[in-house]
């Protein structure tokens, strides 16, 4: 039986973007209930006081926010996150979008602390994938899952972003991919390594007659052409570690699937200071793979990096040491 999927009926002057968004989470796996409803909140509030301009400007969402005194102050956090996710869409679909929260407006502090594997752990973990036994049903998730865990950890790209590229968005011949409409509502074009990308080569090859030559294509199809969720890919995530040997801790303790996007950037920053890299250098390169919107979310691994690694300080210059900034809130 297919999980319900809730349906919602919005009439304000942002119901087709609305419906885009919700969309857009869907097509990459997301569940839609939460940010449905809240939208629909929003939806109801500027229908009722007769907002007809197609922009989101500070005035009426800070009216919207203030409709509800005395909510849980976790209720009234989601309701601006979800509206701060839906503005980053507007934006990247062109709407005009002035209204920006401020640095820890939609956001409680991140109490989980991020599990960074080490690089036998890594290993184990890709052993145990590649080990994975055919389906009986005719899926070849015992081939697309091993390869997503390698773009994964060698790229820092989130499990959303690595679902949803399409064909034509894994250049095969120059060696990149292309994230589209990411979590910023902007585009960005990441090198891939010589490694990973003759991996992607046998992948497509082998693949061929699943994935197609359409670029609109999946380039990560299920066995009905269709798009992978998530919760599939989380499952068998928490299967796989068990059989790499490593205890997962209960629902949101983790290692998670998101933990390979922390330890690609704390492995990437350890790996350069070991090669001389300047680490400002470094840190800008990462900014840009990981798809940051500023340099301070990026700082933040740093500190990741000293702490597992704890000779890093030593080798980095002594102004670094310095500069790495006790950060308590991170970018996903």
């Amino acid at each position: 039986m297919k999980p319900h999927t809730p349906r919602y009926e919005f009439h304000s002057v942002f119901a087709k973007f609305i419906q885009g968004y919700l969309e857009q989470l869907r097509i990459v796996g997301k569940k839609t209930t939460l940010p449905g409803n809240s939208l629909r909140q929003f939806d109801r509030y500027c229908s009722a006081i007769g907002w007809n301009t197609v922009e989101l400007p500070e005035i009426l969402v800070n009216n919207y926010l203030n409709t509800k005194s005395g909510e849980k102050a976790q209720t009234h956090c989601t309701r601006i996150s979800v509206l701060k996710c839906f503005s980053e869409y507007l934006r990247g679909v062109g709407v005009e979008v002035s209204w920006i929260p401020t640095p820890g407006y939609a956001h409680t502090p991140n109490q989980y602390i991020p599990y960074i594997f080490t690089k036998a752990e890594i290993a184990n973990i890709i052993n145990a994938a590649d080990r994975m036994a055919p389906s009986t049903k005719g899926s070849r998730f015992h081939i697309v899952f091993p390869t997503i865990l390698r773009v994964l950890y060698a790229s820092g790209l989130r499990i959303s972003e690595v679902l949803a590229l399409k064909v034509g968005d894994v250049d095969l011949e120059q060696g990149f991919i292309v994230i589209r409409n990411a979590k910023f509502g902007k585009d960005r074009k990441l090198p891939v390594s010589h490694s990973l990308l003759e991996y992607l080569r046998t992948y497509r090859m082998v693949n061929a007659a699943h994935i197609g030559i359409d670029a609109d294509s999946w380039f990560f199809p299920n066995a009905k052409g269709e798009c992978y969720s998530q919760r599939t890919f989380y499952d068998k995530f928490r299967q796989i570690l068990w059989q790499a040997g490593i205890s997962h801790q209960g629902k949101g303790k983790g290692p998670r699937v998101h933990d390979l996007r922390h330890t690609f950037a704390v492995h990437s920053l350890q790996q350069n200071i070991e090669m001389g890299k300047d680490i400002y250098t470094s840190l800008t390169g990462l900014m840009v793979y990981l798809g940051h919107s500023k340099i301070s979310s990026t700082e933040y691994y740093l500190r990741l990096t000293a702490e597992v690694f704890p000779d890093f300080l030593e080798r980095a210059d002594s102004i670094c040491a310095k500069a790495i900034p006790g950060v308590t809130r991170y970018e996903e």
